[in-house]
């Protein structure tokens, strides 16, 4: 049981502690594409270790708690595994029916936030075959709004309006249009959907909480970055200004686009992106064994 207990202590240091030093990371000055997978993979190992928890706690023989805790008896016997024998049950159980809930949550969520984007891709796609195009292309709106987003899926579509085309350049337009297929590439959509279920369903949770804005931002300053590369960053800030977005996130994306060159990514750049996302996942366990450790020394001194 103690070291469920201890992984536990992992998950909610993590989760609780996490998107304050996550969010310095990104605001150093980090890509948008390593700063995303940061948030995405700590969120992962903080439902993993859970899980981990849970399994440890519902079965206590099984797995390296058993060993651990004996080699831990003779320095930390009050505290051990054997220590507390009749506490497993009981913690198990309600840690089981903890996670089923959670679970069923989820998936309920997701089922419902499945069904919303399949409902309006569809309709999208009727107007796109009612217009005798062939789905793929983008989708031209007789509006004069400026408009244009993109619906992930299978069959990812770019919708923008004819006033969006009025109002910017050519180089503007192509800007933009770049910065929708980005979101397409890099599977945005389905990213900020996974952020969005969780923070629904774990809003308990610090850094589920805090996840969907994160990504929301993040897969935007992804998007620009790479509609900059290949139109410059110039051309997509002109391109915002001219849409007059006033919203926060627009503000910000026009500073990282005057502060941050665009360019391809450079080694130490994904050396940093795997280092910090490799430890981002196993957060929880590293900070399990840093305490284990500890306490081992500690009752052996």
């Amino acid at each position: 049981m103690i070291l469920a207990a201890v992984l536990l202590f992992g998950v909610v240091v993590t989760g609780w502690f996490s998107p304050r030093l996550l969010g310095r990371l990104t605001a150093g000055g980090i890509s948008p594409g390593t700063a995303l997978a940061w948030w995405l993979l700590t969120a992962v190992g903080v439902l993993t270790g859970t899980l981990g928890a849970v399994l440890l706690l519902v079965l206590p023989d099984h797995g390296p708690a058993g060993a651990i805790t004996r080699i831990l008896h003779e320095c930390w016997a009050a505290v051990g595994h054997s220590g507390l024998p009749g506490l497993d049950p009981v913690a198990g159980t309600f840690a089981a029916i903890a996670l089923a809930i959670a679970a069923a949550r989820l998936a309920l969520s997701t089922a419902r936030r499945r069904k919303r984007s399949t409902l309006l891709h569809r309709r999208h796609l009727d107007v796109l075959r009612l217009s005798g195009s062939r789905p793929g292309p983008t989708l031209w709106l007789p509006d004069d709004r400026p408009i244009a987003y993109s619906l992930g899926g299978r069959d990812g579509l770019i919708v923008a309006s004819q006033g969006l085309a009025g109002r910017l350049s050519s180089r503007e337009l192509a800007a933009v249009l770049a910065h929708e297929r980005a979101h397409l590439r890099g599977r945005h959509h389905f990213l900020a959907g996974c952020a969005e279920t969780l923070g629904r369903t774990l809003r308990f949770v610090p850094l589920m909480r805090e996840l969907p804005g994160a990504v929301r931002l993040l897969v935007e300053l992804a998007a620009d970055r790479a509609a900059a590369a290949g139109h410059g960053p110039d051309t997509v800030r002109s391109a915002l200004l001219s849409i007059q977005a006033a919203d926060g996130d627009t503000a910000l994306r026009l500073r990282w686009l005057a502060r941050h060159p665009s360019g391809p990514s450079r080694f130490p750049e994904r050396v940093r992106a795997v280092a910090g996302g490799t430890l981002a996942l196993f957060a929880p366990p590293v900070l399990t064994v840093g305490v284990m450790f500890t306490a081992g020394l500690v009752s052996c001194w």
